[in-house]
This record gives C-alpha cells, sequence and structure tokens, in this order.
C-alpha cells in the first residue's frame, strides 16, 4: 500500500497588523457615512428654509389662500342668490298655472271675476298704503270684461276713509285678467280697520262684486 505524503503549510499572522487593518476600515466607513448624512441633511434644509425663514413668502401664501376663499364664498353667495331667484320665479310660474287652470276649468257664469289675493303694504311714517293686485275672469271663453274698481280704506265703522292723495280708481278692460297697482296717503288722524275692492262690471253683463281685507291681518307694515 502506497504511503500518502502530508504536508503542513504555516503561515503566520500578524495580529496587530489585522486589527489595525480592520479599525481603519471602519473608520472609512464611519467617515463615508457622516458625509453622505451631511451631505443629505444640508441639502433637505437648504429645501426648508423658503418655508420656514421666508416670513413674506409665508404671507403671501396665506393671503392667497384667504383671497381664494373669499372669491369661494362669493360665488356661493351668488349662487344661492340665483338659486333663491330661481326658486321664486318657479313659484310665480306655478301661481300662474293655477290661475289659468282656474280660468279655464271654472263653471261659473260667464259675467264672474275676482280679485286674487294682493299684496298689501303700509308705510306708517309715510302715512302711504300700496297695493298690487290681479283682476281675473272666473269663466272660459272669449269674451271681453269691461268696467271699474275702486280701492278704499275703510275705518271701524264701515266707512270710507277720505284719502290725502288716491290713485285707486281703476279702469278695467281684459280678456283674461288685468294687473292693477296703486298708493293712498291717508291723513294722520284716521285709524284703518279694513281695506275695500269694488268691481263694477259693465260687460259682457253688469255684475258688482266686492272684496273686503282686514287691516290686522292682510298688510304688511314696512317697519316689519
Amino acid at each position: 500500500m502506497a504511503s500518502e505524503d502530508f504536508k503542513t503549510v504555516v503561515t503566520r499572522v500578524n495580529v496587530v497588523r489585522q486589527r489595525r487593518l480592520r479599525m481603519g476600515l471602519a473608520g472609512l466607513l464611519a467617515v463615508s457615512a457622516l458625509g453622505i448624512y451631511s451631505l443629505g441633511y444640508n441639502q433637505g434644509f437648504d429645501d426648508r428654509v423658503p418655508l420656514l425663514l421666508d416670513e413674506a413668502g409665508l404671507k403671501g401664501t396665506i393671503s392667497k389662500l384667504e383671497t381664494r376663499l373669499a372669491v369661494d364664498s362669493e360665488t356661493l353667495n351668488r349662487f344661492r342668490m340665483e338659486l333663491a331667484d330661481s326658486e321664486k320665479q318657479v313659484d310665480e310660474l306655478e301661481k300662474e298655472l293655477v290661475f289659468y287652470r282656474d280660468i279655464m276649468s271654472s263653471s261659473e257664469d260667464v259675467s264672474a271675476v275676482k280679485l286674487r289675493p294682493p299684496d298689501l303694504s303700509w308705510d306708517p311714517e309715510k302715512r302711504s298704503f300700496e297695493y298690487r293686485g290681479i283682476v281675473q275672469r272666473l269663466a272660459p271663453g272669449t269674451q271681453f270684461y269691461r268696467g271699474r274698481l275702486k280701492v278704499q280704506i275703510i275705518d271701524s265703522e264701515g266707512r270710507a276713509i277720505e284719502s290725502v292723495h288716491s290713485t285707486g280708481s281703476h279702469d278695467l278692460s281684459f280678456k283674461y285678467f288685468q294687473r292693477i297697482s296703486g298708493t293712498i296717503e291717508l291723513a294722520e288722524t284716521v285709524i284703518p280697520s279694513s281695506v275695500r275692492f269694488d268691481i263694477d262690471l259693465s260687460a259682457p253683463r253688469k255684475r258688482s262684486y266686492e272684496q273686503t281685507f282686514d287691516w290686522g291681518t292682510s298688510i304688511i307694515s314696512s317697519t316689519q
């Protein structure tokens, strides 16, 4: 059996030198990491300077945001006003629709008319009464209505109060309806109790109608 030769290799290690190499390598890595961190920190600090230290720029940004908020609020208010106007127009159209339905579906006498609930207002400082209303027919057809309407202020005893100035007399001439409006000025000493609308038709037939509105419940005062 052949014998094998075994060789032993002996390597001499300089422990002190190896330790110094390791320490030097560790120090180099530490210096590199510190340099990278310092570079990144300085760069980030430079980026944050305008936000933290530029007071004028910050005030400008705040001013722009406040301006934008004011513009948005103004736009919202305008939208609300337009919406309110649209709702008012829709309400008026619905009233007009009811108005025409009343005319076309009515079975009243051909001479029947009425005054729709009017707008009545009173200015106590000027002693001025203002009214706006619509006189309408209550029967279908094509005939014209003619006559006269008179507005009077009534006292507690049922008597007409004499006015200082009045536009409360109107000639009526309409096919479907007629709008009326006017003002009545009263003296300081009189006390109104109600408002009376007298309608005297001459065509298509002679008819008389009367509608009275209570002063306390139907009048809107300008001081309210």
